[in-house]
């Protein structure tokens, strides 16, 4: 695989227009990641009926940006109308071609069709496959056989692009972007929809409150439906509008709904029980930094970590409250929602909390959508939440004062 740096001056051209929208390097990143992958594993990408007829051209060139970045994903259409798919597979079809792409047709019943595909996208070909006669009656059942063939193509990925976009409350909270589905427990938005949906924390409340659109909700029990069916390697869903398909794939932040089957987080007092080799080396990946020895001999308040060492957020104890001292999601973790997951964990045990960040640091501007309140100087940037108003003068004080725990 070419380093960025070789790419072709078209693939720089996607990449300085990913830079407007998010950091060059989390997209160099997941291009990185999204090349190692084998060409039939990249992604599935669904679009709906209204996407195609109404977005045609932005999917069109979306689809060739991708091309361009030496990534190729087979297009699914009918899975929420099957009466027009064969229409919008032939529109499609045409742009593609006159973009200089290659398209393939094939129907979701064709036999042998994972080996096809693969040998089809390994040749830098644009599959469209649509629902026809034979498919299933419910979308869940359509799904399913979607999921299936994901699974036979070891797919990482599944993205549904409709008009609307992510998975929306049914009324958008006023003030911050933020949904509360109970006491210390929230879910931010963006671009008015859900960023994050962890089914096995998020699920329950967004249905038994009511809190989604009638449609969303639907779409969210069969994704739902979809994800708890057991496979070797857990699939994560995405919901998007067709405009922020690279944006919900190359930036941390995303531009749509991520929905996942949820993360283990373990809460740990003390470090006794841990493989400290490990998280040393999650932390120091996290941060791109060598820790001092020093900083395992401190005692923690509390450590969330994420079962496989994927991710962990460190408390320590102070005068002020919980100060959160770390907290890091391994690189090749970002974008899996693993940050919501810790987040939503530490918030349910700790009312508030305070910590600092550096201001270059990749995370700011989602620590300011989660925090209360927020203070930038010169070396660093104090966060709180649920700190009180005469309290915030000595939590800055506080975490100024902190050791600095990496080398230099």
């Amino acid at each position: 695989m070419p380093e960025p740096a070789n790419l072709s001056a078209a693939a720089e051209t996607v990449l300085t227009f990913l830079e407007s929208v998010g950091r060059r390097s989390e997209a160099e990143f997941y291009l990185g990641l999204f090349r190692k992958l084998p060409k039939q594993s990249f992604a599935l990408i669904v679009v709906g009926s209204s996407a195609v007829r109404q977005t045609l051209g932005s999917i069109a060139e979306q689809l060739r940006f991708l091309s361009e970045l030496g990534l190729y994903a087979p297009v699914i259409l009918g899975l929420f109308d099957v009466a027009r798919p064969t229409a919008g597979a032939d529109r499609l079809a045409q742009r593609l071609a006159s973009l200089g792409l290659l398209p393939t047709r094939h129907a979701l019943s064709a036999p042998d069709l994972a080996e096809r595909l693969s040998d089809e996208l390994r040749g830098e070909k644009v599959p469209i496959l649509s629902f026809d006669a034979q498919a299933p009656a419910s979308v869940s059942e359509r799904l399913a056989a979607v999921g299936e063939l994901g699974r036979r193509l070891d797919s990482r990925k599944l993205v549904v692009l409709r008009r609307g976009g992510g998975i929306r409350p049914e009324r958008r909270p006023p003030g911050l972007p933020l949904v509360e589905l109970g006491p210390g427990h929230r879910v931010p938005l963006r671009h008015g929809a859900i960023s994050n949906v962890n089914l096995r924390t998020d699920y329950e409340p967004l249905i038994a409150r009511r809190l989604l659109r009638k449609d969303d909700g639907e779409l969210l029990n069969q994704i739902a439906t979809l994800l708890d069916q057991e496979a070797p390697r857990p699939l994560l869903v995405s919901v998007t509008s067709p405009l922020y398909l690279l944006e919900e794939l190359f930036t941390v932040k995303g531009a749509g709904t991520l929905i996942k089957p949820g993360t283990a987080i373990d809460l740990h007092p003390s470090y006794a029980k841990l493989d400290v080799a490990r998280l040393r080396k999650l932390l120091a990946s996290s941060f791109d930094r060598r820790l001092k020895e020093a900083f395992f001999e401190r005692p923690p308040l509390a450590i969330y970590l994420e079962q496989d060492y994927r991710g962990a957020a460190i408390l320590h104890a102070s005068e002020q409250g919980a100060y959160l001292s770390k907290f890091a999601v391994d690189p090749e973790a970002q974008g899996e929602g693993i940050g919501q997951d810790l987040w939503q964990a530490m918030c349910r045990e700790h009312d508030s909390l305070f910590w600092r960040a550096r201001p270059d640091n990749p995370i700011a501007g989602w620590y300011a959508g989660l925090a209360d309140g927020l203070a930038r100087l010169a070396d660093w940037h104090v966060y709180w939440r649920g700190v009180s108003t005469r309290a915030i003068p000595a939590v800055i004080e506080e975490a100024l004062g902190r050791p600095v725990d990496f080398e230099a």
